[in-house]
């Protein structure tokens, strides 16, 4: 047992008892027992289990010095008696290096994890899901150059040359070129967006207009499949009052929430569902992290939009709407093999992603390419994502 905050520690077993190999193994699946245990105690690693852990660590290294020492242990062979007490040496160190590394790797619980542990709060089934985060958006305009340029330095300087912040009490958080030599101009806030497009709505070298936003999706996880998808908006409202205003309020039409698109469930008699969502509607529901649908407490959580080709590799698209006319190996980007079918598997040198080979050969660039091309380490993909996230209407800051 590990030890508690006001208990001196107290080990199990010591390396005195160590009088053969079975005792020798004995103590040390105690010892090693209570260190595993007073790691995995509660959220975090306390002083006193610290302590506990040196002491058993210590007790360990004695214990191995016990059994060298220990001549009158019968073997048939010197020679494999030296080989097994290395063998078994080489185990304990490793061991208490890699405990030492879980020790250091612990992370020290946040306030709200403390408060939550303190007043015994529990996680079990039917209780409040973890939340996820809602994602803020930034208002932006799209600017366009009004005569043809040649570089995105151009655009940029026919944007400084339209309009000048000395005099304003704001700046743009950010000015990102996008394709055709357009720039997407960020701000804090929507009064922010709303001047800027006021002062270039006469500018004669630049057009401004607020960016196109998609609605945010939610994604309902374990529907029972005796519940119509139909209805799904219909019990949502209903059962959920703290969301229902937000779905059916005035000049909304129902519009609020609407059912995108079903998906199977691991379980063959559930499913889940998709849903485009309003921003508050989104934001509320996310805040909730479960709705109550029928008989049931449903998961919620955000669905992204963003979508990746398992033939062609490239994105926006799916399989069955891809018009390329090989496939590719997302793992050594072949086109003479799948990913399920590559004959080297499991290699790490033959691991190339398509897209950022194809990239580096365009702009001449040196990204790295020893990663899958569906790899959440791929630069190529993060960007895509940042780049569809971007244009996803999540909620402005007040």
């Amino acid at each position: 047992m590990p030890a508690t905050q006001g208990d001196p520690p107290a080990l199990p077993a010591t390396a005195e008892e160590v009088r053969d190999f079975d005792t020798f193994t004995f103590v040390i699946n105690k010892l090693t027992s209570c260190v595993s245990s007073a790691i995995n105690e509660g959220k975090s690693v306390t002083a006193v289990n610290k302590r506990l852990i040196s002491l058993a660590m210590e007790e360990i290294r004695r214990a191995a010095r016990t059994l060298n020492s220990v001549n009158t242990i019968a073997s048939p062979s010197a020679s494999a008696l030296g080989e097994i007490k290395e063998e078994i040496v080489a185990c304990v160190r490793e061991e208490m290096t890699g405990l030492r590394k879980l020790v250091n790797t612990v992370k020290k619980p946040t306030y709200a994890q403390a408060v939550s542990a303190a007043s015994g709060a529990s996680t079990s089934v039917g209780g409040p899901a973890p939340r996820t985060v809602p994602t803020i958006s930034k208002p932006a305009v799209i600017i366009t150059p009004a005569k043809d340029v040649k570089t995105r330095q151009e655009a940029v300087e026919l944007f400084r040359k339209s309009i000048s912040y000395r005099n304003s009490t704001y700046a743009p958080t950010r000015v990102q070129p996008v394709s055709n030599n357009k720039l997407r101009v960020e701000f804090e806030n929507v009064s922010q967006r709303d001047d800027t497009l006021t002062r270039l709505e006469n500018s004669k070298d630049v057009k401004a207009e607020p960016v196109r936003m998609l609605k945010p999706m939610v994604i309902l996880k374990g529907i029972s499949k005796d519940v119509p998808s139909e209805d799904l908006v219909k019990l949502i409202s209903k059962q959920n009052p703290e969301i229902s205003h937000l779905i059916e309020g005035e000049g909304r039409d129902g519009e609020g929430l609407r059912l995108r698109f079903k998906r199977g469930n691991r379980n063959s008699n559930l499913y889940n569902a998709v849903f485009l969502a309003e921003a508050k509607v989104y934001r509320k529901i996310l805040d909730l992290g479960r709705v109550c649908v029928d008989h049931q407490r449903i998961t919620v959580d955000s669905f992204s939009p963003f979508l990746q080709c398992h033939k062609c590799l490239q994105f926006g698209h799916m399989r069955s709407k891809c018009t390329a006319t090989e496939s590719l190996c997302s793992h050594c980007a072949g086109s003479d093999h799948q990913v399920d079918k590559r004959p080297v598997k499991n290699e790490p040198r033959s691991v190339k992603c398509y897209n950022c080979t194809s990239h580096n050969a365009r702009f001449k660039s040196n990204q790295d390419c020893k990663h899958t091309a569906n790899s959440d380490k791929c630069p190529r993909l993060r960007a895509m994502k940042d780049k569809i996230n971007q244009r996803v209407d999540y909620g402005f800051a007040p």
